[in-house]
């Protein structure tokens, strides 16, 4: 425990700092999402007539801000594999007395607290620009179940990094496409069958749905735990993640047999 705190401690010291001296991508984070944020608004209120509403609105905000915070976190895990394969100390770190899907773990943790940190001022700028997001604990819950998906597949591309090194076109495009089939933008509860396809494929979309439901009033925890909607999400979140886990594990026995965790 003590080696974990340590560790978590270095590792979020390590992500200031960075964040610090890159103080001109966390601006154009913020500056994204909002410019993102209100052309959605803007594009689907003409499509609906104009009748969209502060409650779509808040629709809408809590899909889009779910899909920028695990986005991001799931990116970090590739994204760190590939910068210390560029970096000539990947293998160097795969040497160290702790295991790397332990520091990846923890590196991810640490910057959870920084783009959850984002998170929040980006909730605080709707509150002042929309209207208060009301983040329930049942909504924060479902949040983090979700996130635990996310992760998932996080380490699914980060075992991919391990054995191909550059992975960055493919997780942009997938985590792209993720905008539409997640349902960050548009709730897809509508489409029938291919949501319930869409669901289990996406760690996203089944959590964006849920947090939705309970924003509107149209669902609780009790109902959503009676009809087995929180069971299920985590049980695919936790799948999700052993799945994420087993090929990060299998791209890094295929790198250190193919000898290539010291190239680029």
């Amino acid at each position: 425990m003590a080696d974990f705190l340590t560790l978590f401690k270095a590792e979020t010291k390590r992500y200031f700092a960075v964040q610090w001296i890159q103080i001109g991508n966390t601006l154009s984070w913020f500056l994204y999402f909002f410019l993102m944020l209100c052309a959605a608004v803007v594009l689907i209120s003409g499509v609906r007539g104009g009748d969209f509403g502060v409650e779509g609105g808040l629709l809408m905000a809590v899909g889009w801000l779910t899909w920028m915070v695990a986005s991001d976190c799931m990116a970090e895990l590739p994204q760190s594999v590939s910068e210390e394969a560029k970096n000539g100390t990947l293998e160097q770190l795969c040497i160290t007395p702790v295991p790397l899907a332990k520091i990846l773990a923890v590196r991810s943790l640490a910057y959870f607290l920084g783009i959850g940190a984002r998170g929040i001022v980006a909730a605080v700028g709707l509150a002042i620009f929309i209207a208060p997001l009301g983040l329930s604990p049942a909504i924060l819950l479902i949040f983090l179940i979700s996130l635990i998906g996310a992760y998932g597949m996080g380490f699914m591309f980060a075992g991919l990094a391990l054995v191909f090194k550059r992975v960055r076109s493919l997780t942009n495009l997938v985590f792209s496409l993720m905008i539409f089939f997640t349902g960050s933008l548009v709730g897809l509860e509508s489409i029938g069958m291919a949501f319930r396809v869409l669901k289990l494929v996406f760690p996203l979309t089944w959590g964006i749905s849920l947090m939705r439901q309970i924003l509107s009033g149209k669902s609780g925890i009790p109902v959503l735990i009676d009809d087995w909607e929180i069971q299920g999400l985590a049980l695919h979140s936790v799948a999700y993640l052993f799945l994420g886990l087993f090929i990060f594990l299998y791209g890094y026995q295929r790198a250190q047999q193919k000898g290539t965790l010291g190239h680029y």
